[in-house]
């Protein structure tokens, strides 16, 4: 068994999108085309993140290269780490 290959951005950070029923058939559908011609990216965050960087990159007329240009660089230091709680797990009752 292999490990799955790493998909998200080290910078990425986690977020809540609401899908109805249309939706999630339309990103399956892009899903399964994307996987019969091959490509790896076929994950809801990968379907996502495309479309997101396709309609920026029509609607303003810019490559992604250019539109990452426009964007401040914050260096990996100056990142506030995320706040993470570990819950204990309850214990079972017998």
């Amino acid at each position: 068994m292999s490990p799955k290959d790493k998909h998200l951005a080290d910078g990425a950070k986690r977020t809540s999108v609401s899908l109805t029923p249309d939706d999630k058939a339309a990103i399956f559908l892009i899903g399964m085309t994307r996987q019969a011609k091959g490509d790896k990216r076929t994950r809801i965050n990968d379907i996502l993140v495309d479309a997101l960087w396709y309609f920026f990159e029509k609607t303003t007329g810019k490559t992604r290269e250019q539109i990452r240009t426009m964007l401040p660089d914050i260096p990996t230091e100056e990142r506030q780490p995320a706040n993470i709680t570990v819950m204990p797990r309850p214990k079972r009752k017998h």
